[in-house]
């Protein structure tokens, strides 16, 4: 699936709407050869002045609502990242007014180019032009401050990432540099592309794998499920939520050697809250560098984890060592998940 609001147009503001507007108009007048008498050139030049203002603004205003998805048509996960990062109320006001202001700029032409044709003053005619304009002018300023609102959504909406939500998908976990990248790169066997995701200053990692014909996707997330929940802002929290909608297994990292810059504790602290957030979903934890920690942090993270019902799983990321082992887990849990969501008591018949 590509990113909803990919082709949302660039949103001009109100002066360089108006502008746009005026300046093409009065390049078509100037090019123009009216026929007939004085009057009749007037009306025919004035005519075109004002069907041209008209139909610049109405495209380009158009173009935003043609190309700009209902939110409410959208997934589950991306009207989530809509409400974090937009206010979805804000946003469909703001696209109201911009429908609002095509109606009633197209109601504005049809009376001015009437009174146009009915007058038999050049003088009234090219007065009547500028009531026009002035009035056009008004309706565009009226609606300002929501072209500029939806100028700014455009800019956070196109970098919305590019995720397959028809894949069933992994989601990777833990603190910094325990080896997320690392592991997806090995289960995916691909270079993952890089997504902008606009709660992070750096971009999720996105790789699929394809197995009995089926493919899978696995996502890491920098910056969202590397640190407490207790210091997240408003919006990352919510980010987080809108994971919700992606993901099928978690799979949580530790790093027993420490090696990653930090403490088992605090490790385990993470894990005891991303392990709360996410509980609804089967996880798969990992212990990675087994290969140069110490054989006591090793068992300490096992005891710990064993004393919640989890079984993890030692692997050397880097070298692969254990990979194969993690995707048999993965593969087993989704195949369990596909056969009750089968035999879901709402697909028995009554």
């Amino acid at each position: 699936m590509k990113n909803p609001f990919e082709k949302m147009p660039t949103i001009l503001l109100a002066d360089e709407l108006i502008d746009k507007a005026f300046r093409r108009a009065e390049k078509a007048a100037s090019s123009f050869t009216p026929r007939g008498n004085k009057i009749s050139k007037a009306r025919q030049r004035e005519e075109l002045r004002i069907r041209t203002v008209s139909n610049v603004i109405r495209d380009n205003l158009r173009k935003i609502l043609d190309r700009t998805p209902g939110v409410s048509t959208l997934p589950p996960f991306y009207q989530e990242l809509v409400d974090t990062l937009v206010d979805r109320k804000m946003f469909h006001k703001a696209l109201a007014s911009v429908n609002w202001a095509i109606k009633t700029i197209r109601t504005l032409e049809e009376r001015y180019v009437e009174k146009v044709r009915y007058s038999r003053d050049p003088n009234e005619i090219a007065q009547l032009r500028r009531q026009f304009y002035g009035r056009v002018a008004s309706v565009i300023k009226d609606i300002a401050d929501n072209l500029e609102y939806l100028n700014k959504a455009r800019d956070v909406l196109k970098d919305l990432p590019v995720i397959d939500l028809n894949l069933p998908t992994i989601v990777i976990a833990g603190h910094p540099n325990v080896g997320k990248s690392t592991l997806l790169r090995q289960l995916t066997n691909a270079k993952p592309e890089v997504a902008s995701y606009p709660f992070t200053t750096k971009g999720i990692n996105v790789g699929q794998f394809e197995e009995h014909w089926l493919k899978y996707q696995v996502i890491d997330t920098p910056g969202l499920l590397d640190r407490p929940l207790s210091e997240r802002n408003e919006i990352e929290r919510q980010g987080i939520l809108a994971l919700k909608h992606l993901g099928k297994v978690i799979i949580y990292i530790f790093d027993p050697s420490e090696y990653c810059g930090f403490p088992l504790e605090e490790q385990m602290h993470l894990f005891e809250e991303i392990y709360e957030e996410f509980k609804e979903f089967p996880f798969i934890v990992v212990l990675n560098k087994v290969d140069v920690a110490d054989e006591e942090k090793i068992r300490k993270v096992e005891e710990f984890l064993r004393a919640r019902g989890i079984e993890p799983i030692r692997i050397v990321a880097k070298d692969g060592l254990g990979v194969d082992e993690v995707k048999k887990k993965i593969l087993e849990i989704l195949k369990l998940e596909l056969g009750r969501a089968i035999h879901s008591p709402k697909d028995v018949p009554q």
